[in-house]
């Protein structure tokens, strides 16, 4: 076996994503997705002459080649705004290509293929599959009138989704809703891949206790769940609680301050009255010890007085 056809065979048995065992890459719709293709092996790529494109399940998608790890040619026979694979890739041994614009098309399998040394055969390095999703909106309850049977309607709807979900209901946060009492409904939305969907409940006795309403995206992995909680406990006792607690400590504190402004009064009042006291006393001791000063050389001028 000549070393190229070894090199060929090697580039083959390597194959980081696989159809077979391996997790699809999930892309959301409008956003972008990495196709992940990461080669292993031993073989050094920089001295090699490579050639690597990335296929769909019908198309070439995007072409590259390189002489001893310097990039030659890099084309795309789709928009090329939408595919992307670094001009680094045997440096890096990362050929993960990049899509952007996801669209529910784009739902498919790719495989990267390489060559060579220009030989004609061709080795598939990585397949990897692509998964498409868009994420749908927290889902909103109505309950509608009890009729005379004591039926009651509970209508849950989500928006904007993709692709179409299923909406869960539970009644008392654990049981099943009756056979037969649910009905689903998915409608497109207009000029968009994308659905709302609604679902309707229509159940005896639920006046009085709450149902849960839960969408499930699988593709994205993701669960959203609303309870809705009849009027009469829209309050938790955690909350009402809470409340009355808050309304001992206010009435508490409107107490104390109340006692403290009284005290305050009485000492103002306290104060001011032994500020008064000294200011008396004084007084009286200064008209008891005024002296009575008499001028003694102009004592015999005075004029004399018969007593």
């Amino acid at each position: 076996m000549t070393p190229r056809w070894f090199a060929v065979l090697l580039l083959g048995l390597v194959k980081q994503s696989s159809s077979e065992g391996d997790e699809c890459s999930v892309g959301v719709i409008g956003e972008s997705a990495i196709l992940p293709c990461i080669y292993n092996g031993t073989q050094s790529l920089l001295s090699a002459n490579i050639s690597a494109w990335w296929r769909s399940e019908t198309e070439e998608m995007l072409r590259a080649m390189w002489r001893q790890g310097e990039e030659i040619l890099n084309v795309s026979s789709l928009e090329s705004s939408r595919v992307l694979m670094s001009s680094l890739c045997p440096q890096t041994g990362d050929f993960s290509m990049t899509l952007t614009g996801i669209v529910p098309m784009d739902a498919k399998t790719y495989s990267l293929h390489i060559s060579y040394d220009d030989e004609e055969t061709s080795s598939v390095l990585c397949t990897v599959c692509l998964k498409v999703g868009a994420h749908f909106s927290f889902p909103v309850i109505q309950r509608g009138e009890t009729n005379v049977e004591h039926q009651t309607q509970f209508v849950c709807h989500s928006r904007g989704g993709y692709p179409q979900a299923a909406l869960h209901w539970l009644i008392n946060s654990t049981d099943q809703p009756p056979s037969g009492s649910v009905k689903a409904y998915a409608q497109p939305l207009q000029d968009s891949e994308l659905y709302n969907i609604t679902s309707v409940m229509t159940v005896s006795n639920a006046k009085h206790i709450p149902v849960t309403c839960t969408v499930e995206n699988r593709i994205l992995n993701e669960t959203f769940s609303t309870i809705y909680w009849p009027e009469e406990k829209q309050f938790s006792p955690v909350v009402a609680r809470a409340s009355e607690a808050m309304l001992v400590f206010s009435t508490v504190v409107i107490i104390i301050v109340s006692l403290l402004v009284a005290m305050g009064i009485v000492f103002q009042v306290k104060w001011d009255r032994e500020r008064r006291r000294p200011r008396l006393h004084e007084d009286d001791s200064d008209t008891e010890d005024t002296d009575i000063t008499v001028d003694m050389e102009h004592l015999d001028s005075l004029t004399d007085t018969v007593v």
